[in-house]
């Protein structure tokens, strides 16, 4: 058996490496010293593809960089290969590219240059950067490249990573090297950024190879599946979830609201660049069908993460969504309200109610779920705008639907490292989930998340509301993982038994 998916999109603003040998090899790669722009141009992609790479000069020391492959020749320009790499990974998928360089140019002969990142990795230098990203909150997906020097990241990466919130960002590390392979940089990276996914599809490089490269590092790049091709909702009759006709058997997109007619009170009109989406964004639910033959257990409506500033529905919500096979929706993200969010929620909820005979589900087995952001927006709807809530108690200028009339009730939550709460703060405040009498709830968190106390300190407090509350702990797991750490078993046992006892 499975769940109908459905998957809701709104608009959320929410030491070189030695290698075994007597002298140590420089692994390294950097732009050319010609380059132009350290960053290119933005063009609202969610893509950051940051690198940083030093192409040694052609022959030094006795030793012939081009043989090392510590620089790539393409097209008569001379570059770093970690360089190499990422401009392969840019025309492949798109993106933004950004040179990480420090202030202090590295000598471009081999032995200096080894000296020297010996030197900084021994002092834990953190060398001082020459430029920044701009609008670093909108990218979802960092794809990190670097070479390994002396057994480690070079320091400037370190000044990279320590400069900026990563939040619940999405960290791709591309690696070049001289035979230690990623040498235990992924870790230190998690270390960094605790609260980052860190997937385990980074792409590790021998020095040697990178020159012929290019069709690798091109399927590579593709097999990420960063590059979303879902449609929109259609246009015209029948394209909201007021005027759908359903076809339970086919994967469907509709608008939350009818245009004009969006519950809001924040006004937004023109994008700084700070947000993910355009204030032309309208909300859309996306139902992914069962397959045929198989019986349905009931609905489950899916909120991405994203910090309320974009929506990780590539790691979260689509992945889970296929192996629930549940219905998602798009959400609003900043710079609307958590409160406007729940809205959307609540309203694709009274959409699946509305249809549920035709889905082929019992209208009280619909749960709902949110990872990270995704989970926090879930408990609001919860919390504040299920049953019969009105949009127009936040949004007065609304013009309720017969949609509105039908519940929005949700028979299970699922708090997939997330809590009740707002951003970054889960509420320990007993009374306040007891008044808000909210289903049982399944969390799903780990061990190395920077919000575990929270987790833990609110499923206590959800439990002496008299929610009923089941825990599964990750031991080692970071914050975002995603669809990855075999929780999916456990909450399809937690909602199957709560839709049969309904």
């Amino acid at each position: 058996m499975r769940f109908l998916p459905l998957l809701l999109t709104l608009a959320m603003t929410l030491g070189l490496s030695a290698c075994g040998e007597a002298e140590p090899s420089v692994s390294t790669s950097q732009p050319s010293q010609s380059v132009v722009s350290n960053q290119q141009e933005a063009d609202g992609s969610n893509i950051l593809i940051a690198y940083f790479s030093v192409p040694e000069n052609i022959s030094t020391d006795g030793v012939d960089a081009v043989s090392g492959a510590s620089i790539v020749v393409d097209n008569d320009e001379v570059l770093g290969s970690t360089e190499y790499v990422a401009q392969v990974i840019q025309q492949t998928i798109g993106g933004d590219l950004f040179r990480i360089e420090s202030v202090e140019p590295y000598p471009l002969d081999h032995k200096p240059l080894v000296d020297q990142a010996a030197e900084e990795r021994d002092n834990q230098v953190r060398p001082e950067l020459t430029s920044h990203v701009d609008h670093f909150e909108q990218y979802e997906v960092i794809l990190l490249g670097y070479p390994i020097w002396w057994g480690d990241m070079p320091m400037p990466v370190y000044s990279f990573l320590e400069e900026y919130d990563f939040g619940a960002k999405v960290i791709i590390p591309f690696i070049t090297h001289g035979g230690s392979g990623a040498a235990g940089t992924i870790d230190t990276i998690s270390q960094l950024q605790p609260g980052a996914l860190i997937r385990d599809n980074t792409l590790v490089l021998s020095r040697g190879d990178v020159a012929g490269s290019a069709e690798t590092v091109s399927d590579w790049a593709l097999g990420l599946d960063l590059v979303s091709d879902s449609g929109l909702p259609g246009t015209g009759d029948g394209n909201t979830v007021l005027t759908a006709t359903v076809d339970p058997h086919s994967q469907q997109v509709f608008y939350l609201w009818e245009e004009g007619n969006v519950p809001a009170v924040t006004e937004y009109t023109v994008n700084n660049g700070n947000y993910s989406d355009d204030p032309d964004f309208r909300p859309y639910v996306t139902s992914l069908p069962v397959p045929d033959g198989t019986e349905i257990k009931g609905a489950v409506l899916i909120c991405a993460g994203g910090a309320f500033q974009y929506r990780s529905d590539q790691f979260e919500g689509t992945p889970v969504a296929e192996a629930l096979s549940q219905l998602g929706y798009h959400y609003r993200l900043r710079p609307y309200t958590q409160e406007e969010e729940a809205l959307d929620l609540a309203r694709a909820v009274r959409f699946v109610r509305a249809h549920a005979e035709e889905y082929g589900i019992d209208e009280k087995d619909i749960a709902v779920m949110g990872f990270s952001a995704g989970g926090i927006l879930a408990g609001e709807m919860l919390r504040n705008f299920d049953g019969t809530v009105s949009p127009a108690v936040l949004a007065p200028d609304y013009i309720p639907d017969e949609l509105d009339a039908v519940s929005a009730d949700a028979a299970a939550d699922g708090m997939i490292y997330a809590f009740y709460g707002r951003l970054s703060v889960g509420t320990t405040d007993v009374e306040s989930l007891r008044e808000a009498e909210l289903p049982p709830t399944f969390y799903c968190y780990g061990t190395r998340d920077p919000f575990y106390d929270q987790f833990l300190a609110n499923a206590d407090a959800a439990e002496a509301a008299g929610v009923t509350v089941e825990r599964l702990q990750l031991d080692g797991m970071p914050h975002g993982f995603g669809d990855q750490g075999g929780w999916i078993d456990s909450y399809d046992l937690f909602l199957n038994d709560i839709f049969q006892n309904n």
